[in-house]
């Protein structure tokens, strides 16, 4: 009797470490299937992520390269009434705002720019307008009145050549307060390009 005690007991020890070694293989193997679930979702992710930062940047070259004339144009002008300090602007259509943009790549929005460099992106979109409207349309003057009253003197020197190019297209009248400017608009037209009137208080 003792001994099939005895046996019955080592049976059932027996018994008892085969059934952890199968917890353990099954616990093992379900690891690994999950291991490898982890590595596929893995491989996915990170091609979905390469994907969306090409497709990001195709994106922002087409934008690039297909924004309207009035923004190349817009933009060309801003780089000049700001002396290369921006190189151009950029319409942000998710955002639905203009950023200026260094010449080191970097974006400056609205809220960033100086009162003068607002004025200036305001003018350049003014006059790229302007321009765009005379390309199939008569003439119609362009009227300013002290719009350089924030510029320093070399954007305000860099503004009145822009006026002085726009003048040969249209009629530009400028109302300013100050005779410096009268000064300066004499210096940028030359002979010839420019009739002063004087308004008396």
């Amino acid at each position: 009797m003792n001994q099939l005690r005895e046996l019955k007991g080592s049976e059932r020890a027996l018994l008892d470490q085969m059934d952890g070694r199968a917890d353990a293989a099954y616990a093992a193997e379900e690891a690994q299937g999950k291991l490898a679930q982890i590595r596929v979702d893995i491989d996915r992710y990170l091609r979905w992520k390469l994907a969306a930062v090409i497709l990001q940047r195709e994106i922002e070259r087409y934008r690039v390269e297909h924004q309207g004339p009035l923004l190349v144009r817009a933009s060309e002008l801003f780089s000049k009434l700001t002396l290369g300090s921006f190189t151009r602007h950029e319409a942000d259509i998710d955002e639905q705002v203009l950023l200026g943009v260094r010449p080191s790549g970097e974006y400056v929005r609205v809220e960033g720019m100086s009162d003068s460099t607002l004025d200036q992106l305001y003018l350049s979109l003014r006059l790229a307008s302007l321009e765009r409207y005379l390309e199939s349309n008569e003439p119609i003057p362009f009227i300013v009145d002290d719009i350089l009253i924030r510029f320093d003197d070399l954007r305000s020197e860099a503004t009145m050549k822009v006026l002085a190019e726009l003048s040969m297209k249209t009629q530009v009248l400028f109302f300013m307060h100050h005779t410096w400017l009268l000064e300066l608009a004499k210096k940028v037209a030359g002979d010839g390009g420019l009739i002063i009137h004087e308004l008396n208080a």
